[in-house]
């Protein structure tokens, strides 16, 4: 009998230690440390799949906390913690590349503007194309600004504006590069359709 009792004692207190336990607040204020260090990091802005993922795993740990659901809600915030480190170091790679990815659209735009700039000021006044030329210098002072913006973002660090405004720049010189191509036609014609009487 006395042999009985003391297996049910032992089973009692087994049920208790795994049956109520406590919450793993060590795990949880780690996974905690960790996504406000990935927030610190911009993941938040350049790993925002992996930054919410994360952050929904912290949730669900609390909620497992609320259930009283100790071993599954430590399992979820030492996964939670993981995936906090995983999209910090995402968001570095990823800002990484971007600021790479501006500063070569920046180059390359700087380029290509110098060379419109000069085309458009080398185009001829007076040859059917003047209002053409005039929307296009205005095209092309927008690129222009739009190239100083992503250069100042960039030195300030936020590589997605600086690649948003670099890009925007790169399209806007598309479209004038295009545009020149169509005046200096429409110039060409003009004059074709205007020589002097002893060019005939």
């Amino acid at each position: 009998m006395r042999a009985v009792l003391k297996f049910g004692v032992v089973l009692c207190m087994v049920f208790i230690a795994t049956g109520c336990g406590s919450p793993p607040q060590a795990e949880l204020d780690a996974a905690q440390a960790a996504l406000d260090a990935a927030r610190q990091a911009q993941a938040d802005v350049y790993a925002p799949d992996a930054y919410t993922r994360a952050k929904n795993t912290l949730a669900d740990a609390r909620a497992k906390v609320e259930q009283s659901n100790y071993e599954a809600a430590k399992t979820a915030a030492v996964q939670a913690k993981e995936q906090a480190e995983q999209a910090r170091s995402l968001a570095g790679t990823n800002k990484q590349q971007m600021m790479t990815d501006a500063q070569n659209i920046a180059n390359r735009v700087s380029t290509g503007l110098g060379d419109a700039r000069t085309a458009l000021d080398s185009a001829p006044r007076g040859k059917g194309a003047d209002d053409d030329l005039d929307q296009l210098r205005g095209d092309l002072s927008q690129a222009e600004a739009s190239l100083s913006d992503a250069r100042n973002s960039l030195n300030s660090g936020n590589a997605k504006a600086a690649l948003e405004q670099a890009t925007a720049a790169d399209n806007k010189l598309s479209s004038v590069q295009s545009a020149v191509q169509v005046a200096m036609q429409k110039i060409g014609e003009w004059q074709a359709n205007n020589k002097p009487w002893y060019e005939l």
